[in-house]
């Protein structure tokens, strides 16, 4: 709850309306003439830029992402929002397309999102657009660093990992760090993601997130098809996990072991995932108890164990576990008690 209301209160007072193009041609020039805390309005079209932001500032379409979107010509990232740590941005309504960010862009970031990249924010909120058929290669659809960030009800998919990335992580989304708030990731679709790294779906490193009510598939990666959680923090509840695939954890790769970190993972569907290696659903590595995964539903149809477990683990016995060609469970995991 702490997290949503801080969230609903960084976007709830945005300070004046800026309108494009009856004010500006362009938005770029929107954002560069509005003073902090304003709103662009955006009307319906297309619109062939690559925006800069470095203010708290809210940018929204009037229409929706269906009638108005941002392209990025592959000459860079579609938005690039950077900050002091201070600042807030909202980018709501879009849908974004043709962003590129590899090691060679010359941006303040080189080889992050290539649809929206947001570092040293305070908050950032995406909503409600569209990103896809961008190339980057850390989060090659959105991608954020030392920022506390909202992404809801957004459809992010066939993002493209580019050759030169060197197998980097995330392919829909990256969230590197945080801020004084756990990130939120709720209600988005993610599809069609395929990296060389891990979290086909997500990667979340040295963060705290909730991440919650997502349909997340067709995704495939080295490890962590759907979601790569690393030494972060944060709960994993009610997402639906969908034919996604890797060489381990074809669902999920959960490695919440340093610096105290706690995971609570229940509550989520997992179908028809797969993994080469082992862990067709899940594959786990902790070294203490870090780990709660309860009451998830994980049906498969696989020689590979459905959950396995690289260090000791005890696998509660409410989670429901179903595999037609194979175990249930692998590595050094044992089936533990109900709660």
């Amino acid at each position: 709850m702490f997290v949503l209301t801080a969230l609903a209160t960084t976007a709830a007072s945005w300070a004046a309306d800026i309108r494009v193009p009856q004010d500006y041609s362009t938005i770029q020039a929107a954002i560069d003439a509005a003073p902090a805390d304003a709103r662009i309005v955006v009307a319906r079209g297309t619109y062939y830029e690559n925006l800069v932001i470095d203010k708290s500032i809210s940018v929204v379409s009037r229409s929706g992402a269906g009638a108005t979107t941002l392209d990025g010509g592959r000459v860079g990232p579609v938005i690039l929002a950077h900050g002091t740590g201070a600042e807030r941005v909202e980018i709501s309504g879009f849908t974004i397309v043709n962003g590129l960010n590899v090691q060679a862009t010359h941006v303040p970031t080189p080889g992050a999102g290539g649809g929206i990249h947001a570092e040293s924010l305070a908050h950032a909120t995406i909503s409600d657009n569209v990103v896809r058929d961008n190339v980057g290669c850390l989060g090659a659809g959105i991608s954020t660093l030392d920022v506390s960030v909202h992404i809801e009800n957004n459809q992010i998919f066939d993002n493209q990992q580019d050759a030169s990335c060197n197998d980097a992580d995330g392919g829909g989304i990256m969230v590197r760090g945080g801020g004084s708030v756990p990130s939120l990731i709720a209600s988005n679709q993610i599809a069609g993601h395929r990296i060389g790294g891990a979290g086909g779906g997500m990667k979340i490193q040295g963060a705290n997130a909730v991440i919650r009510d997502n349909v997340i598939r067709d995704n495939v990666a080295r490890a962590g098809g759907a979601i790569a959680f690393d030494v972060s923090s944060g709960i994993v509840s009610n997402n639906m996990l969908v034919g996604n695939s890797a060489d381990v954890g074809g669902g999920m790769l959960l490695t919440p072991t340093d610096n105290g970190n706690r995971l609570v993972v229940a509550g989520n569907m997992l179908i028809g995932n797969r993994a080469s290696l082992g862990g067709s659903a899940i594959d786990v590595v902790v070294t203490d108890d870090s780990l709660r995964l309860r009451g998830n539903a994980i049906d498969g149809d696989t020689p590979v164990e459905l959950i396995r477990c690289e260090t000791a683990f005890s696998v509660s016995r409410s989670n429901s576990l179903s595999n037609e060609s194979g175990p249930a469970i692998g590595g050094a995991c044992t089936l533990g008690l109900i709660f």
